[in-house]
């Protein structure tokens, strides 16, 4: 067995990590570090005038609100054109304002994950390796081609559209060594993803989280162990594969395997594994997916940053090391390779069905059109 940090062990060592996180950014830095920062922030401020008076512009023209605008008769037949255009102007204004405002906030907060990284050994960039859409969290298609994509990514091929990414990695700190290939997916990751997929994509339960990712020895049934104390995840999967494991641990997690897969994820969630899960992650959600663990925290903000960061590192030690044991000695009969692969059914999860969910908001619209007939029904008959 693996020595871990556990009890005092562990404390020092989460204190060691947030003594490494910088106490304070100041603002002399981020003018050190991009000198014409605040001028442009300037500029940002300077945009908000125009933004309001665009604004206020289009509502008069669009809704008669401040006031209306009668437009010359030559001009009257443009009015949609202009509706249209005058949004999108009120539009970009407003965003280009936004981000010129926000970015020594920004860069701030860059500064604070590069002094960690640099202080951790990590390396550190705004945009790193964008994960590839693969499990519930970074939302993969429900459509039948999980299986192909997979076997893409195992044999290093080049991947379809179907495989592209649909979140960003912001903020992002992994191992110092490069990947001998490109486009190999880093051992470790510690990011904060942000949707950017189209409106006709697949998307998962979260546009936005922070996330840990971590390689595991070898290829693992599809598990999904959901923390309770954040929301459940009971609307993505299918009802019957839910798992009731020993002791007080399906007082804060509700776990997931696929059919079949039950004696399997015992194997793996072994007592040791549940204790650090219930000491250390009980806020967290847990995907084991292919060969990586995926911790995920709906914390994204700023204020978060230095006490997710050093938690979710810390977690990747204990939990990367206990996990790793299991899964070094894990096999699956099953499969034709069973010590090196999962057999098909299971590498992905049954996806929950949402007939009831439509049916219910097609019932209630049809309620809610249809209520005034009825009512008016009722009257005469009254």
């Amino acid at each position: 067995m693996s020595s871990l940090p556990h009890g005092a062990a562990a404390a020092e060592r989460l204190t060691l990590f947030r003594r490494e996180w910088p106490a304070r950014i100041s603002w002399g830095q981020v003018r050190a570090e991009e000198p014409r920062v605040f001028w442009r922030a300037a500029g940002g401020a300077a945009l908000v005038v125009p933004t309001i008076a665009a604004l206020l512009l289009w509502t008069s023209l669009a809704g008669e609100f401040p006031a209306p605008i009668s437009l010359p008769a030559w001009l009257e037949w443009m009015r949609g054109g202009l509706v249209v255009g005058g949004f999108w102007l009120v539009l970009m204004l407003g965003v280009f304002a936004v981000i010129l405002l926000d970015r020594p906030r920004e860069l701030r907060r860059e500064l604070a994950f590069r002094s960690f990284a640099a202080a951790r050994g990590l390396s550190y960039a705004r945009l790193g390796a964008a994960p590839p859409a693969r499990g519930i969290f970074f939302a993969e298609p429900n459509d039948g081609t999980a299986r192909g994509a997979a076997r893409r990514r195992r044999l290093g091929m080049l991947a379809v559209p179907g495989d592209a990414a649909r979140f960003r990695a912001n903020f992002s700190l992994s191992p110092a060594e490069q990947p001998a290939w490109l486009g190999a997916e880093p051992s470790l990751q510690l990011a904060i993803a942000s949707y950017s997929g189209g409106k006709n994509d697949a998307r998962g339960p979260l546009l936005g989280f922070r996330y840990l990712q971590l390689r595991a020895p070898r290829a693992l049934p599809h598990l999904v162990i959901d923390s309770l104390s954040n929301g459940r995840l009971r609307e993505f999967l299918a009802g019957a594969q839910r798992l009731s494991l020993e002791g007080d641990f399906d007082r804060y997690f509700a776990s997931y395997a696929p059919k079949g897969y039950a004696r399997d994820a015992l194997e793996l969630l072994t007592p040791d594994v549940m204790a650090v899960l219930i000491d250390h992650g009980k806020h967290w959600d847990i995907e084991v997916v292919e060969d990586r663990i995926l911790i995920v925290s709906r914390r994204v903000g700023r204020r978060w940053d230095r006490s997710e960061t050093t938690a979710l590192l810390l977690f990747a030690e204990v939990l990367g090391a206990e996990l790793s044991h299991q899964a070094r000695h894990y096999t699956d009969p099953r499969a034709a390779r069973p010590r090196l692969q999962v057999a098909a059914p299971g590498q992905r999860l049954a996806r929950g069905s949402r007939v009831w969910t439509v049916a219910l908001v097609c019932a209630l619209g049809a309620a809610f059109f249809t209520f005034p007939f009825v009512l008016g029904w009722l009257l005469d008959l009254s």
